[in-house]
């Protein structure tokens, strides 16, 4: 009786702290995680939303899944997903509102219970990615899309397949049922619609003559018309498409009992997508940036809800006709009233792309790059704080300065800018940098000296910017060669700036007047200060030169001639190199004084097939690095298609087993070190330069600690850790950011 009571206190306590540690994000951050994982930031790429025929619930078709939220108050009640091995692409709600139907690019279709989101039935009969999948209004059969041009039908009520039709020349774009249920309209990239009896599965007639894009059409509640949006630019004749920006997007309301146009609703903007009130009085149109309801009958213009921002790229109408819901380019779902055009709820934030991620010095907040913006997150709760607006195109990199108040942002509008942290709004805009021909030219990512004073940008004409971070006065302008590329990194003391292309020597320039400092005349790829900031290394390949930062002088040079690769790391403050030969053997050197430390021959691997055949040339090509932990105690040697192997730099001895690809990946292998040193997170890079499954290692041991496996591949530029170490975050191609506990070592 003393065991059951201490095991049941043991229990109690153990759940008691961890409901505690994860008490306090937002719920939505809980929802549905990936095992291991401790809270989700965003929800996935947005793809489609719909109300429940009921009305009481709205669903939003992600990347990831489907949301389910209430639709009285916005509550996040639900996220279905887990079964699929691959990304979500459509749902559809059944006609009694007690089932979703969700299809994937895994090739299958799932029945989940749209209550307690348990899976009832997977169907399988497509040979490649379901695009989509709709209800019958009678309930009686359910119709799929896939990308092998086929329309498939099942009994919706047994879960049994039919039939498929076939006709279609090209790609299926839409499948919508009549609403009788007695007919299919579908649409496909060979310009013509088709009009399928669902009993007998029979063709009735088609269609020719109606080039579409996306999977715009619509059936009107009577079921007496259909609305099918026409492409200026479609050429049948043509692979590529060229974009006039004079021609006219057209949405043709056609008879169907005739095929006979009846109408046409005419723009020079893109159409995004459009649907028919309950009542099919109305038509609401997204139409380029601009939102609004056209009369069914007339055609004539009555309202626009919004314009001017992100675009509308889903419209659901409730089921009484009252509201209509939207979700939009910029990651938000909005509520609308149909009578007043008022916005009654915006609703949590979505994210439409994801790209690099950073920490706050602090470790309290998440950047996320999207697009032309930079999202803020509390990463203790996953709640939304801010979105820094004002880039007119891409950012290509941010970074936070050394007190977390700031962040720094490059685009390819041709400017970098100082952000607020707190407020989010603009403190400076740092340079406006155009070409010859006035077209604005792609800063890179804005890197902050130590002491946060001074502030350097690369842009992509090869021009280094510096300036005062908290005026924005440009302290000096360096200029370049367009066709190299200029590195350039600063003293630990922040006094000194170090730039070099590889056909320049490097110059050192003093960050408070602007001026030359001293020019270091050798070759270099690579600059590292030493941490005194006292001597500078320089290192090409096979050649590290070590010089005095002070008086420009070389204090060494260490050749390195048959070397493949080298990485120079500073042990109890002295420089070390590390060389990598063809003959399988790496050393270890002392820069000062050109001594040999260590050598040691590398165990017979995968690299001497490779150095056997490979010739100087194209070994010269060959993809190799090595990454040394911050500590300085191990490193790792990474090469293409072969494993990653770990070693401890004193000893010159493999530690652990060779890490290899897991199943399905392929190519090279990128390593992150923890900030401490402990840990290495490993992210595969393929062929196809789409990230894999990251992975994380003991560096003292070589020990697999976790792997992290989100909902879709992710990318090294998205994946970081905290200033801590103790969490590391992901970001996935699905839209959405993971953060995960790192475990004891």
């Amino acid at each position: 009786m003393k065991k059951l009571f201490l095991a049941f206190a043991l229990f109690f306590s153990v759940t008691l702290c961890l409901s505690t540690a994860f008490a306090q994000y937002e719920p939505s951050t809980q929802i549905g995680l990936p095992e291991g994982a401790i809270a989700r930031f965003c929800k996935g790429t947005i793809e489609e939303i719909m109300y429940s025929p009921d009305g009481t619930r709205f669903a939003v078709t992600t990347s990831i899944g489907v949301w389910i939220y209430d639709s009285q108050t916005g509550e996040e009640l639900d996220l279905i997903t887990g079964k699929h091995t691959d990304s979500v692409y459509s749902a559809a709600y059944s006609p009694d509102s007690k089932t979703i139907a969700i299809t994937s690019r895994d090739g299958t279709v799932r029945l989940w219970d749209a209550r307690t989101g348990k899976l009832q039935k997977t169907l399988t009969g497509h040979k490649h990615s379901v695009l989509s999948v709709a209800y019958s209004p009678d309930g009686g059969t359910l119709a799929t899309r896939g990308v092998d041009d086929t329309i498939r039908l099942w009994n919706a009520r047994t879960d049994k397949y039919i039939k498929t039709l076939k006709g279609h020349t090209k790609a299926v774009l839409s499948v919508v049922f009549s609403p009788d249920s007695k007919t299919i309209a579908s649409s496909s990239n060979d310009g013509t619609i088709r009009f399928w009896d669902v009993e007998r599965g029979q063709l009735i007639n088609t269609l020719s003559g109606y080039p579409l894009y996306r999977d715009l059409i619509a059936y009107s509640p009577d079921g007496r018309t259909l609305l099918v949006a026409n492409d200026p630019h479609y050429n049948p004749n043509r692979r590529t498409q060229i974009i006039a920006l004079d021609k006219i997007y057209t949405i043709h309301m056609l008879n169907v009992a005739t095929g006979k146009l009846i109408r046409t609703f005419s723009s020079l903007n893109y159409i995004n997508c459009f649907t028919f009130s309950p009542d099919g009085e109305t038509i609401a149109i997204s139409d380029g940036e601009r939102f609004g309801l056209w009369n069914a009958t007339t055609g004539k213009h009555l309202k626009t809800f919004i314009e001017e921002i992100h675009e509308v790229n889903s419209i659901a109408y409730s089921p009484d006709g009252k509201t209509i819901a939207t979700a939009s380019m910029d990651g938000t779902i909005r509520w609308w009233n149909v009578q007043t055009g008022e916005n009654i709820e915006t609703f949590p934030r979505f994210i439409d792309a994801y790209g690099p991620i950073k920490y706050s010095p602090n470790g309290k907040t998440i950047a996320i790059t999207e697009g032309k913006e930079i999202s803020l997150w509390n990463v203790t709760t996953g709640k939304h704080l801010k979105t820094l607006k004002g880039h007119e195109r891409f950012i290509f990199g941010m970074a936070f300065s050394p007190d977390g108040d700031t962040i720094a942002t490059g685009s390819t509008d041709g400017t970098a800018r100082l952000w607020n942290a707190h407020t989010g709004e603009t403190i400076k805009i740092l340079v406006t940098h155009r070409n010859h021909v006035n077209t604005p030219i792609r800063i890179d990512t804005p890197v902050y000296s130590p002491d946060g004073k001074t502030i350097a940008a690369h842009s992509k004409d090869n021009w280094v910017w510096l300036w005062e971070t908290h005026t924005g006065k440009t302290i000096i302008a360096i200029p370049g060669k367009v066709s190299h590329f200029r590195r350039f990194m600063f003293s630990p003391d922040g006094r000194i700036l170090a730039t070099n292309s590889r056909d320049k020597p490097v110059q050192l320039w003093d960050t408070i007047t602007g001026k030359n400092i001293n020019t270091l005349m050798g070759h270099a790829w690579h600059i590292m200060f030493s941490p005194d900031g006292k001597t500078i290394a320089t290192y090409t390949d096979d050649m590290v030169q070590l010089w005095d930062t002070i008086t420009g002088e070389n204090i060494n040079t260490l050749f390195a001639p048959n070397a493949y690769v080298i990485a120079v790391l500073h042990l109890h403050n002295k420089p070390f190199a590390i060389t990598i030969y063809e003959d399988k053997t790496s050393s270890l050197w002392d820069v000062t004084t050109g001594q040999l430390i260590k050598k040691f021959k590398r165990p017979g691997d995968v690299f001497s097939k490779f150095f056997g055949w490979l010739n100087l040339e194209k070994v010269s090509r060959f993809d190799y690095d090595i990454q040394c932990s911050p500590t300085s105690n191990t490193f790792v040697t990474i090469a293409d298609h072969t494993p990653v192997r770990l070693w401890n730099i004193t000893t010159g001895k493999l530690i652990g087993k060779p890490i290899k690809h897991l199943k399905g990946e392929d190519g090279y292998i990128r390593v992150m070190y923890s900030p401490d040193g402990k840990t290495f997170a490993t992210i595969p890079v393929g062929d196809d330069f789409e990230g894999g499954t990251v992975r994380l290692w003991d560096a003292a041991t070589g020990k697999h600690l976790k792997t992290l496996r989100g909902h879709s591949n992710c990318d090294y530029d998205s994946v970081t850790y905290s200033p801590d170490s103790k969490t590391i975050a992901t970001g996935h191609y699905d839209g959405t950011i993971i953060l995960w506990d790192i475990p004891s070592r």
